[in-house]
């Protein structure tokens, strides 16, 4: 039985580093290798390497208000799994609102909602943490939060979700496998909406809510960012007859343009949102890695 001290363990690495290796041999393997025994094969995963098992893409967005002048910004990945599954995390800041936001977000293969977490930091404190699990028929949250305490929150779901928002904007593009591109209308009910704030900031909870809406499919567009050019399609969440109308009387819309199949932001306008003279405000994306 082959005996491993420290000497022999110090002396096995020192040898690994001289022949530029950063796999360590075992005296034991060494003797393995020595006997023609055949070795297991070394998995490299350093820098500039991909996992063999899960496709990441990683990016980043910047918020700009009427100004055009920076006002928040946005760091998002994506993993896709060999199970099906796609999940989300991004770090979001906004500026003038105070808000910061992490959340971590997993899909299914289709991008319906499995489950997901929110912190929320608003004016320089904490704000909120939440988890929320969702099933067919039922969506289940568990909160603690500075206003209210600790809570559970089970809603009844009388359609399957569809999506849910949560509120970075690599969020708002995952709204859009909703849009069946299969049938001839341009305009579609969008039902089964989930979200964890009904603010417009996402600044509050995060508490389980339903939405419903509209989804407009405007056509393919080629879009050029700081980040490249990209192959995207443009979607519309047009105006709500009856929301209120921006000071400056503008109704409320956002355009949007993803990429296909992976539904990856790429650029979006809003109208009517922000607290600023218009209400107008645009986010693109800046950097982006797969």
């Amino acid at each position: 039985m082959f005996k491993l001290d420290r000497r022999s363990l110090f002396m096995a690495t020192v040898a690994a580093a001289a022949e530029g290796s950063s796999t360590m041999t075992s005296p034991a393997m060494a003797q393995d290798k020595a006997k023609g025994m055949e070795m297991p094969k070394e998995r490299k995963l350093g820098p500039g390497k991909t996992s063999p098992y899960v496709r990441n893409m990683r990016g980043k967005i910047l918020y700009f208000g009427d100004d055009d002048k920076e006002r928040g910004r946005e760091w998002f990945s994506f993993s896709f799994r060999e199970d099906g599954q796609i999940t989300l995390r991004a770090y979001c800041e906004i500026d003038d609102a105070r808000v910061e936001r992490d959340v971590t977000y997993t899909m299914k293969k289709d991008f319906t909602p499995l489950d997901c977490f929110v912190r929320l930091h608003v004016g320089g404190k904490f704000l909120g943490t939440g988890w929320i699990r969702v099933t067919d028929t039922e969506a289940e949250c568990e909160v603690f939060n500075t206003t209210f305490g600790r809570i559970q929150q089970k809603v009844a779901l009388t359609v399957p979700p569809r999506t849910m928002g949560s509120h970075p904007l690599a969020c708002d593009a995952l709204v859009l496998p909703a849009f069946d591109h299969a049938k001839p209308e341009r305009v579609q009910t969008r039902e089964g909406a989930l979200s964890t704030s009904p603010l417009l900031d996402g600044a509050s909870g995060p508490l389980i809510g339903m939405s419903s809406g509209t989804i407009e499919y405007v056509g393919p567009e080629k879009i050029t960012t700081v980040a490249g050019t990209f192959d995207a399609h443009h979607y519309r969440f047009p105006s709500i007859q009856g929301t209120a109308l921006h000071p400056s009387g503008n109704a409320r819309s956002e355009d949007i343009w993803v990429t296909h199949p992976d539904y990856t932001f790429v650029r979006a306008e809003v109208r009517g949102y922000l607290r600023n003279k218009t209400g107008f405000g645009r986010y693109e994306l800046v950097e982006f890695e797969s």
